[in-house]
């Protein structure tokens, strides 16, 4: 009876409900294009272009996007005004932003999501930023030229690596410190941490390869070649990304896979872990740069900068399936389940 009761109530509420609130999320893939100034938005798992984050919301050379866990805000760094906007993916419109004092690069979330760890390129700085309040509430020096930044699968640590200065540093999230630093030969360019924190997996700057990093050893443990599809090796140059042969890694979600770009090869390569061993290789655009995959593994995406595509790559066949177009000098990207504006 009283379920009967309350049923009127409960269809009057639905029906005055905002169409956003009652719509089913769904999954989106945003692509920030640096020069172009804007986000393209893909659907998955139909892989279509079906809106764009102008640059009148967007604009001044987005480096990096990444969405909260519900996929209700985009947190993206900007390089020529030197701060962080939040776009609320409901609206596609700016919600707040925050002067950071220098150049932001990667960004990373913590686990709550109180918190937004921005490095700072140009100031050897982590910004921690404080999501309600929108203010900065501390400065860690990690060194020069922080650039990559994830937050560890524990949640207890961010990792922060350095793009010229050999290392990657361990921030305790709980005082926010430096609680160890992690050395390499050359500079650090996209890593990856295994699913037990043991272990980095990581890009270098003139190496066609990457390393496999002991963090408790701090100690070089591996280092995988890239294969050279029957060409030679690439040689990194000033000219020609600013050093980096290899721009792009991703772990997937079951720690199952890992994909790592040879940009300046234009394909990427597909290694199964722990052991490491190539199971696949895909041509795919001009200069990858990016990996992010689609929730439920299925899919690896790869933007590529220097045409403007992106790659749309099945996991499981281990080839691309489909190349769209996107904005100007696609880099990272971000994949949601959101309430997009109908």
């Amino acid at each position: 009876m009283l379920a009967r009761r309350l049923s009127p109530i409960v269809a009057l509420a639905l029906a005055a409900a905002p169409a956003a609130l009652t719509a089913q999320a769904k999954e989106y893939l945003y692509v920030g294009n640096t020069l172009g100034g804007d986000l393209s938005i893909i659907a998955i798992p139909e892989h279509k272009v079906v809106g764009t984050i102008p640059a009148t919301i967007v604009g001044n050379s987005p480096d990096d996007v990444i969405s909260s866990r519900n996929g209700d805000v985009l947190y993206i760094s900007r390089l020529d005004t030197k701060d962080v906007i939040a776009v609320s993916t409901g609206t596609e419109k700016a919600l707040w932003h925050v002067d950071v004092g220098g150049t932001p690069n990667h960004l990373a979330l913590s686990r709550d999501e109180r918190w937004l760890y921005v490095p700072l390129y140009d100031k050897g700085e982590l910004v921690v930023v404080d999501t309600k309040t929108h203010a900065i509430v501390k400065r860690i020096g990690v060194g020069t030229s922080a650039h990559g930044t994830i937050l560890g699968p524990t949640g207890k640590f961010v990792y922060v690596g350095l793009m010229e200065g050999n290392r990657l540093a361990q921030i305790d999230v709980a005082t926010n410190t430096v609680k160890r630093v992690i050395h390499t030969p050359e500079g650090v360019r996209p890593f990856q941490l295994s699913p037990d924190e043991r272990l980095i997996y990581a890009q270098l700057s003139k190496l066609h390869g990457f390393v496999v990093i002991d963090i408790a050893r701090d100690s070089i443990i591996k280092t995988v070649q890239l294969p050279t599809i029957g060409g030679a090796a690439p040689k990194p140059s000033l000219a020609l990304s600013h050093w980096v042969v290899n721009h792009g890694l991703g772990l997937t979600s079951d720690g199952k896979y890992l994909v790592a770009n040879a940009s300046l090869s234009g394909f990427t390569a597909i290694y199964s872990v722990p052991d490491l061993k190539l199971v696949g290789t895909v041509p795919v655009g001009k200069e990858p740069n990016w990996v992010a995959f689609s929730h439920d593994g299925k899919y690896a995406y790869v933007s590529n900068r220097r045409d403007n595509t992106l790659s749309v790559i099945s996991m499981a066949d281990r080839k691309e399936v489909a190349r769209l177009k996107v904005g100007e000098f696609p880099q990272r990207m971000a994949v949601a389940m959101a309430y997009r504006p109908q």
